[in-house]
């Protein structure tokens, strides 16, 4: 009877499906599919042999079956449905199995974890991530598969599939899933083509981080460019895998457990892509657009992961701390940054190399010059020497200018406002001990209002 049924079927959409057998209330969808299904298929640009190998069968919903080697469609067919809507239901599912299979047969593929052909171990192992991915697709409408996902769950399978613990390990890909939904949680927004524009969504995230590097880099971000590299052309895999595909595997593992740790995610991942561009600032600078394209899409692996993270979390403590000594101080960016060591570790800082400014005092020692990698304040007399240098430092400065103006301004209104508070008091004050102290918080007033001025 199925096999008539399945005949008719080719011949006619309209042919109804025969009855089971069985005390169940459900119908037998035909094992091959229809001339329509087909058609439909093959117009999304799809290979039938893919389609025809996903089999079919009645069950209690739409799930997934293993037999093994693949994962098949089981599609439910309850009595009170047409069974075009479940061929339509089938060809939905099977679009979205096919585009997740072809993501997770490449994922690690040199690894010998996904290739271990003892009872079919590695095509199992790929099975497994196909389920767990179409699972939460299926239950995350609004989200969806999107590429990129598959890296985030073949690392942390792999990582609970290799568990010391027999008992545990025996329950990866269900533990895979549960830490997979609960990490998309926070990060899934990035997926969203509705967010895009927002401060979680992808592109919100990518200026934010090129904001930072315009900060802490203007050189390199000015030379990025100008040759005509945006941000968005490396940094949307650097964020969508986490960084999984741009360090071997076990430098990945050691990177997640320090994300995973962070109590801010999104700031850890920011401030580590941006210390990755500046540890290799020097080859980026001389580069062109396709050298420097394939540095970032291809990052040289690190000889030293541990210190590329000590690096990135010294910017933030140093940025932390500058930013605390402006807001809270009252003092402006540039005696924040003579004052304050920064720590050994760090790349570049407020366009400086290591973030060292360092101090030049003129004959009168009325004024001062602050000198670095990218940034430079001082009198006149200073930029008269350095006549030379004055257009590359403007040009450098030019990124750090912009992502800094905003609060800078406000800092130098307050500072302003001091200095002639202070000078009305210093005037009032008269001679002797009290004129002394006025005029010394005069000039200090007045060389932070200068400060600011300058920055």
């Amino acid at each position: 009877a199925a096999a008539a049924a399945a005949a008719a079927a080719e011949t006619s959409l309209a042919a109804a499906p025969s009855e089971t057998t069985t005390t169940t209330t459900t119908k037998t969808l035909m094992a091959v599919p229809p001339a329509h299904v087909c058609d439909e298929w093959k117009k999304r640009g799809r290979d039938a042999s893919v389609l025809m190998g996903m089999g079919m069968s009645h069950g209690g919903g739409s799930h997934y079956s293993s037999n093994g080697i693949h994962n098949t469609l089981l599609v439910s067919a309850a009595q009170d449905q047409h069974e075009h809507d479940e061929w339509n239901s089938f060809l939905d599912n099977a679009s979205l199995l096919d585009e997740i299979r072809k993501d997770v047969v490449r994922t690690h593929p040199d690894l010998k974890f996904f290739l271990e052909p003892s009872d079919n171990l590695g095509h199992r192992r790929y099975a497994a991530m196909e389920r767990i991915l179409f699972v939460w697709a299926k239950l995350n409408k609004g989200v969806r598969y999107v590429q990129g996902m598959n890296e985030i769950v073949g690392t942390l399978y792999f990582v609970l599939a290799n568990d010391l613990n027999d008992e545990w390990a025996q329950h990866a890909e269900a533990d895979t899933y549960f830490l997979f939904n609960t990490l998309m949680a926070e990060m899934s927004d990035i997926f969203v083509p509705a967010m895009d524009n927002h401060d979680t969504g992808i592109q919100g995230r990518i200026n934010n981080m090129n904001s930072l590097l315009s900060l802490h880099d203007p050189e390199v971000a000015c030379h990025l460019e100008e040759v005509g590299i945006h941000a968005s052309f490396y940094a949307i895999r650097w964020l969508t895998t986490l960084l999984s595909r741009e360090f071997l595997l076990p430098d990945t593992i050691r990177l997640w457990d320090s994300m995973f740790a962070s109590t801010h995610k999104d700031n850890f991942l920011r401030y580590v892509c941006v210390t990755m561009v500046m540890v290799i600032r020097d080859d980026l600078l001389k580069g062109d657009f396709s050298s420097c394209l394939r540095l970032l899409q291809s990052y040289p692996p690190p000889t030293n992961l541990d210190s590329l993270l000590e690096s990135s979390r010294a910017l933030w403590i140093y940025e932390s701390q500058i930013t605390l000594a402006c807001h809270k101080g009252g003092i402006s960016l540039s005696q924040a940054l003579c004052t304050i060591s920064p720590p050994p570790s760090v790349v570049m800082a407020y366009g400086l190399v290591g973030g060292v400014a360092m101090i030049r005092r003129t004959t009168t020692g009325s004024s001062m010059t602050m000198r670095g990698g990218g940034t430079e304040h001082g009198s006149e007399k200073g930029k008269d020497d350095d006549a030379a240098t004055s257009t590359t430092s403007a040009l450098q400065g030019r990124a750090f200018l912009t992502g800094a103006k905003d609060y800078l301004s406000g800092l130098g209104r307050e500072a302003a406002k001091t200095y002639q508070q202070s000078r009305r008091a210093g005037g009032g004050s008269g001679g002797g001990g009290g004129g002394g102290a006025g005029n010394n918080n005069n000039e200090a007033a007045a060389a932070a209002a200068r400060g600011n001025g300058d920055s």
